[in-house]
């Protein structure tokens, strides 16, 4: 426990003096490479990296890299529902310029912040149950969607001993389009049953029914020989964004 103590007073004290040696010899970080936490549970793992271009005004671009997981016990979701498996990963690309309102000339303070972001997504899904007719269905999805977001943010941003990043995003607002579609197929492969597979367009389509009107007008369902097919196109939808992020200024 001792030594334990005693390590911890030595980094602190070490710790201070590293930043009243940047603050008498003027260090002026520029740059700053950062973690979200926040996009953990949207499977995602995201960095950021910010740039000052000038004295008040840096630009910014955030890449995410899919982190597939299971998402059956999470977002409601549990296994008494017809969804029996159901995994996804997110891809995000975000560019943005950002204009702080202080005159430190650092990457800190208040801000305001317009962007533009790309974001993927895909996943896979097993689906079984009875309909309301009693028809027995099972089926496996493939999902891909893509959207593209514009937005607006504030935020604010402090350095510790000018080398820590800690910034909070708040206010988040943008708007969305998102195309793509989710193609399932009888669970069997062998052969194709038109009653398992009108079972399961009809699951879907009640699915379909629950979403939001601004949502369920840009989807159409359609049916071939062997798969049930959902199409998005252009459907427009409102976002919130807030969270944390932490970092490296240097």
């Amino acid at each position: 426990m001792k030594k334990i103590i005693l390590f911890f007073l030595v980094s602190g004290y070490a710790l201070s003096g590293l930043g009243q040696d940047q603050i008498s010899s003027g260090y002026q970080p520029k740059n700053v490479v950062k973690f979200l936490p926040v996009t953990l549970p949207f499977n995602s793992v995201s960095f950021e990296f910010e740039r000052m271009i000038n004295s008040k005004n840096s630009v910014t671009i955030q890449v995410g890299l899919p982190d597939r997981k299971s998402i059956i016990g999470k977002y409601g979701i549990n296994s008494n529902s017809d969804l029996k498996t159901a995994d996804f990963g997110s891809t995000v690309v975000r560019g943005a310029y950002r204009h702080y309102t202080g005159q430190s000339g650092l990457p800190k303070g208040f801000y305001l912040e317009p962007y533009l972001k790309y974001q993927q997504l895909k996943g896979r899904a097993t689906i079984a149950g009875i309909d309301d007719q009693g028809d027995a269905y099972s089926g496996n999805s493939e999902i891909k969607f893509s959207t593209i977001n514009t937005g607006c943010q504030l935020g604010y941003q402090f350095l510790i001993v000018k080398r820590v990043s800690v910034d909070f995003y708040f206010l988040g607002l943008e708007a969305g389009m998102f195309n793509g579609n989710i193609v399932t197929t009888p669970t069997s492969y062998t052969e194709y049953d038109p009653i398992i597979l009108s079972a399961l367009r009809n699951v879907i389509d009640q699915n379909i029914a629950k979403a939001p009107g601004f949502i369920r007008t840009k989807l159409s369902t359609s049916q071939t020989s062997s798969q049930v097919i959902v199409k998005a196109a252009n459907a427009v939808y409102p976002w919130f964004r807030g969270g944390i992020s932490v970092g490296i200024a240097f």
